[in-house]
Formats: structure tokens, sequence, C-alpha cells
């Protein structure tokens, strides 16, 4: 009897997942006894309702069995129902009221423009229409609730950069979107190129032109419109050749000095030959190295002319040996060696000056440098910047969770994550610890809140994975826009403020909010 008492909750709760039912005591016992009979096992508290059912009137009896009531609940809500109704007979209109206003109702959703909503409504109609019983009606019911709950109308916020769109109501929100494609977004157009103008024409090799240039800027930054004037974009096509020409010169003036250079090294090493012990092998060691060498672009082939000459140089003098340089051989040796160490050592350097070593973003050094060039364009050319601050909450407690081997990997893909969805003019890195600042060109606060949010939710959303096991991880962000402020300094000072508001405010956000 135990092994048919576990069957049947067995098969009861695989009939409930299957049929998509709350696992509720009223609906297991429904199953339960349900089950039980099918399988022939008589429970005496699954007889409790025909055992009621027995002694009342007939009359009575034969309703309850017209209404399918299988549980006490049920019984004793017939008799309420039954002992709270006026008139029977308006309680059953009443009833079909309320199937034909539930029909219109559903009639109007079907109308509207949402698919899942129309399919979810139809298929509600049907069921009123074919199967009225209390467990199709409850699936209705479970049907429109998961509906609700699920509902996600954030796809509507696309539409908010292009300006104000009443989301409310359909017919306002298409005449709102017809008003807006109806303007002349001319204006709009140029307002943004503007800017992207300027940048373009920052200084780039040469210089001498930072008087043209800021006049152009101004012109740009006050009239985006004048764009569309022949003159200006005369004087823009002007100053363009004009950089391209000075870029040119400076190019080649460094080629000429390059070629100074080589020339009088070219002596020297011949004039050093005449003196060395270098072996005729090594020479031409140096040699092969250096036809594997490709400068074959632009003006600098004549760079490998050179290197080449130097190595011919090199195996023709070194034929005869000389005896001068013997005693100083050791020493040679070892000053070479020592010249590699610090030429490797001042390549790692370099790198790790400008490249953090765990999240290959910029170091704070090199972050530094880059606030002081955007600074600058700001001060010449009024090239606007936003600074967006984002920290990570809670890496403290990540690291005494998990270790510290945890804590890097989170660092590393959070820069991965940064370098990813940047832009080719931003600059992110390190400023400290579980702390990253990104430098937004160009961008507005509106524009850098956009963008500060999108990677807090990619963050909040991303699976960090660390020995399979799934880390839930948020950052906080703070912001603040240079032309707001007096200084960059201050700007630095106001996106870190904002930073620890939001921290301060329950992490997991962006300040200032949208």
């Amino acid at each position: 009897m135990a092994t048919t008492i576990n069957e049947i909750i067995r098969d009861s709760l695989e009939m409930i997942k299957a049929e998509h039912l709350n696992l509720t005591p009223d609906n297991y016992a429904k199953v339960f006894c349900k089950v039980a009979k099918q399988k022939g096992v008589i429970v005496e508290d699954c007889q409790k309702v025909d055992k009621y059912i027995k002694k009342l009137d007939p009359s009575i009896a034969s309703d309850l069995k017209r209404f399918n009531v299988s549980s006490i609940d049920e019984l004793l809500s017939f008799f309420v129902a039954k002992l709270n109704r006026a008139n029977e007979g308006d309680a059953s209109k009443m009833l079909n009221s309320l199937v034909i206003l539930s029909k219109r109702v559903l009639q109007a959703i079907s109308l509207l423009h949402d698919a899942k909503a129309s399919n979810l409504a139809h298929a509600s109609i049907e069921r009123l229409d074919f199967h009225q019983n209390l467990q199709s009606i409850d699936l209705v019911k479970e049907k429109w609730f998961d509906f609700i709950s699920n509902y996600d109308d954030n796809y509507l916020k696309k539409l908010d950069e292009y300006g104000s769109i009443n989301k409310d109501d359909l017919e306002m929100m298409v005449r709102d979107i017809l008003k807006i494609l109806g303007k002349d977004s001319s204006l709009e157009a140029y307002k943004i190129l503007a800017p992207l103008i300027i940048a373009s024409l920052v200084p780039s090799i040469a210089s001498g032109m930072n008087d043209e240039l800021a006049n152009i800027s101004y012109e740009l930054r006050n009239s985006p419109e004048s764009l569309n004037s022949q003159g200006l974009q005369k004087e823009i096509k002007q100053l363009i050749s004009k950089r391209i020409a000075l870029d040119k010169a400076e190019v080649q003036k460094k080629v000429a000095t390059l070629d100074k250079i080589l020339d009088e090294i070219n002596k020297k090493i011949i004039d050093l030959i005449n003196s060395s012990n270098f072996s005729h092998d090594q020479v031409k060691e140096i040699k092969a190295d250096l036809q594997k060498i490709d400068f074959s672009q632009d003006s600098f082939e004549s760079v490998q002319v050179k290197l080449l000459h130097i190595a011919s140089s090199l195996e023709n003098e070194t034929r005869s040996l000389s005896e001068k340089m013997s005693a100083n051989q050791e020493t040679i040796g070892k000053l070479q060696s020592r010249i590699n160490k610090l030429e490797s050592a001042l390549m790692v350097a370099k790198q790790e000056v400008k490249e953090d070593y765990l999240t290959h973003v910029a170091t704070k050094r090199a972050l530094v440098d880059e606030l002081a060039r955007v600074e600058d364009a700001y001060n010449r050319y009024k090239i606007d910047y936003t600074l967006c601050f984002i920290d990570i909450d809670h890496f403290k407690m990540v690291n005494d969770t998990y270790g510290h081997e945890a804590g890097d990997v989170i660092l590393s893909t959070v820069g991965k994550i940064l370098r990813k969805y940047i832009r080719q003019v931003d600059f992110a890195g390190r400023y400290g610890g579980e702390e990253f600042l990104v430098i937004l060109p160009s961008t507005d606060l509106a524009q850098g809140i956009h963008f500060a949010d999108k990677i807090r939710s990619i963050i909040e959303q991303f699976k960090f994975l660390y020995k399979n096991e799934r880390i839930n991880l948020t950052i906080s962000s703070g912001l603040a826009q240079r032309s707001g402020h007096k200084s960059g300094e201050e700007t630095v000072s106001a996106a870190d403020a904002l930073l620890y508001k939001a921290k301060e405010a329950g992490r997991n956000r962006v300040m200032p909010s949208a």
C-alpha cells in the first residue's frame, strides 16, 4: 500500500507540472484524488465530498455534479453562493453577462498592436466559448498573470533619442513620430557634424596652424549651419590641403635628418671596423637581418638603402681583422650584453607605463597624459568631453569569498568589456584597484549617462565564471561633463564624487541618473 501511495504522489506531481498548475494544497488534493481514483485506490479523504453530496437533496446534488464540484472548498463556495443569491435566475444572467463582457474586453485587446497580447486574447476567447469550467478559467487567469508579469515595454525608450513622444496612446505616438519625421533635420545634422569636423582638424604631425584652426572651430561651434556655406567648405578644404602639405614637409625633413645620421653612422662603423675584431660571419648575419626589414612605405625607402649600405660596408671591411681592440673585446661583450638587457627592460617598462598588465586597458599614468591632451583640445578648440568613473561593487567581498585569483579574473573581464564597447576615439584606463576611468571625447552628459548605463546593464547580466561557479557582479558609475566645470581637475573631482554618491545610494546605478 505504501508503494501505491508513493506512486500516486509521484504521478500527481507530474500531472500538476504537465498541466501548468500552481502547486497549492487545493490543486494537489484535487489531482491526488483524481490519480487515486484512476489507480482504483480508495482514499478516505477523497470520499468526503461524495459522502456529503449523498446526504443532500437530489436537485442540489444534480447542480453540484453540473458544476463539477470536487473539493470541500468548492462545495462550501457553492453553498455560500447559493445562500447569497437573491434570485437564481438573476445570478445566471449576471454570470452570462460577465462572460460576454470578458469576451468583449478580450476582443478589444486582440485589436491592439501587440502580437503576444492578441494571440493570448484569441486563445482566451476560444476557452470561454468551448471550455467553461473552473480549471479552464484558472488556466486563462494564470496565462494573463504571466503575460502581465513578463511584459516589457523598454523597447519604447529607443524613441526618446528622437524627441518628445507620447507613449501612453498609440495614435498619439504615431502622430508625434510623423511630426518629428516631418521636421527639417538639417540643422541637427550640422550640429552633430560640426564637432566631428573640429576634432578631425586637430594638429597631427606638423604645427603652425593653431590660429587658423581656432578661427574655424569658433565659427563651427557658434554657427553649425555655416557648413552649408560654400565659402566655409572651400576654407576647410584649403586647410586640409595645407595640413597635408605641412605634414609631408615635416616627414621629409625628418627623413633628411635621418639620412644625415645614417651617413655619420656609416663613417663611424668603417672607422671602427679598421680597429675591431668583429668576425666576418657575424657581419653576414647582420646584413641578412637587415635585408629582412621592409621600409617600402612612403618616402622611407632610402632608410632601407642606407642600412643595406652599412651592412655591405661591414662585410667588406671586416675581412682583415685588427688587433687594436682585442684587449677590449671582453669589455665590449659585457657592454653589448648590458645594452641588450637594458633594451629589453626598456621595452617592458614602456609597455607597462602605457598598458595595465592585468586588464590591458591604459595605466593611470597613461590616463593622466590623455586627460592633459583632451584638456588642451578643450582649451584650444572647445572640444568638450565627459568623464565616466566606474567602480566594481563589493569587490573586497569577492576577494574574501573566492580569493584574489577570482578578483583578477573579474578585473581582466571588466577590462575586456570596456575595450569591446568603447568607441575608437574613447580612452579607457584603470584608475586604481577596482576603479576605472573612461574619457569620452565630443560626448555630452546625457550621451555619457547612456553609455555608462549600457555598461552597467551588460556587467549586471554578464556570466562571470570562476572554477565553474557563477559570480554575480554589479558596478556603480559617476559622470561629469567638462563644460559644466571650471577646470579639468574639478571635472575629475565631480565625477569621482558622483561615483561615491551612487555607492551610497545603494550601488548598481549611474549618477547623475538619466
